[in-house]
């Protein structure tokens, strides 16, 4: 009797009768690292998470990932020498002693493009986009949630806005801090863009009210990602790269959107962060030429051990800059690179984030995907003139997630397969 060799189903895969999407263990573990993450950032406790997941997702590339691109790989070589610079300096300059300080510091300048690279390797092509799919559900509930919530702040204080600006009230949403909010917007709106599910006529809807919040946020950062990525969106329809009359003209535009801010928080001699980015000169000059190393100047950690530079600058006498009420002591990131590693580390640690930007230029997508990672990635380094986001785990949400999104279009048609689970 002739006998059928029958091959055995994967036991990593379940199938059902229904006609649906595909799923994959990496997804969802990526769907709960997200949503950990963002609770954590709602709660605004204190912990060390993200550089937890830094920690990790170095040894990930460093030890487990036997394959990275050579453009990634040079990327992740020169970040090291950002951090051989700085370490460097903390010898040279003998400002602090604390190696805990320093390394909590070291992961911290790292943690984002770390967290980078191994969500975009961790997961592969299709993954991602499961993880986009998956992701969906949650992205329109915040979108409707925050836009009814933002219009309703307009008019009565339901507890979701901060200060006034332009006199309408900076809508939050759930989160104590407005870059929180926006830093997972970035998540919701990649997903609103990059998902396979949607009819073009319901994402315009969704962008509609995501756009209308986002700019009720009333910051410089959101109200220009709207701006450049509305605009984008309809340029690149016509056009594969950015000419250089666009970059100028979108510099201009930037300047006219962010003038409040750069007038009020960069220019004035009497607010913190230009006190930082004038003394983030000095200190560059001063330690010529690798700067004063970790955890000296403009970090958390710089801050939480109050350095030795801000006695000898007079930060101690400075309102919001002293060692007990030290608000604004690490309110900055580009000045904080600046000072610490000096004027050829800082340009070294700048080319890092050029070359990452440079990753999203040479891959082939849509219109809206391209300006979506176009205005988000811009809306950062804009944001780091006047913030820690680059070194936050706010931050390290939005560039995980801007990794997920780098699923060439020619990957992410639909896929009428069968309901699966995979390992």
């Amino acid at each position: 009797m002739e006998t059928t060799s029958v091959t055995p189903p994967k036991k990593s895969a379940i199938k059902s009768k229904s006609g649906g999407n595909t799923y994959y263990v990496k997804s969802i573990f990526t769907v709960i690292l997200f949503l950990v993450m963002i609770i954590i950032e709602i709660d605004n406790g204190r912990s060390y998470h993200d550089e937890i997941i830094g920690v990790v997702s170095a040894v990930y590339l460093i030890f487990f990932r036997n394959r990275i691109e050579k453009r990634d790989m040079i990327t992740i070589i020169t970040l090291a020498v950002v951090v051989a610079i700085g370490l460097v300096s903390n010898l040279v300059s003998n400002l602090t002693s604390s190696l805990f300080s320093i390394g909590i510091d070291v992961v911290a300048i790292t943690k984002l493009i770390f967290g980078f690279f191994a969500l975009k390797y961790f997961l592969s092509d299709k993954e991602k986009q499961a993880t986009i799919n998956m992701l969906l559900p949650l992205s329109k509930l915040y979108t409707l949630a925050s836009f009814v919530c933002s219009i309703i702040s307009l008019f009565a204080d339901i507890g979701m806005s901060g200060e006034e600006r332009y006199g309408i009230p900076a809508f939050r949403f759930i989160f104590f801090h407005s870059h929180q909010y926006v830093a997972v917007y970035m998540l919701v709106f990649g997903v609103l863009v990059c998902n396979t599910k949607m009819t073009d006529k319901e994402r315009r809807f969704y962008y509609t009210l995501a756009i209308i919040s986002l700019v009720l946020a009333t910051k410089a950062p959101p109200i220009m990602f709207s701006v450049i990525f509305i605009g984008l969106s309809y340029y690149f329809k016509d056009h594969e790269r950015v000419s250089p009359g666009i970059v100028i003209l979108g510099a201009i535009l930037i300047i006219a959107l962010g003038w409040y801010q750069i007038e009020n928080y960069l220019l004035r001699d009497d607010v913190p962060r230009h006190i930082f980015f004038e003394y983030s000169f000095k200190t560059a000059n001063h330690y010529f030429p690798l700067g004063s190393g970790f955890s000296t100047y403009g970090s958390d950690q710089a801050a939480r051990n109050y350095s030795k530079l801000y006695y000898q600058y007079g930060f101690d006498k400075m309102y919001g800059m002293t060692p007990d009420e030290g608000m604004f002591l690490s309110d900055n990131f580009w000045a904080m690179a600046i000072g610490q590693f000096g004027w050829i580390g800082s340009i070294i640690y700048i080319g890092v984030f050029v070359r990452i930007f440079k990753t999203f230029s040479n891959k082939k997508y849509n219109n809206q995907r391209k300006a979506f990672l176009y205005a988000a990635y811009l809306q950062y380094m804009i944001h780091a003139v006047g913030s820690a986001i680059l070194s936050s785990s706010a931050g390290l949400i939005g560039f995980m997630a801007l990794a997920m999104f780098t699923v060439s279009d020619n990957d992410t048609h639909k896929r009428k397969s069968r309901l699966k689970i995979h390992f």
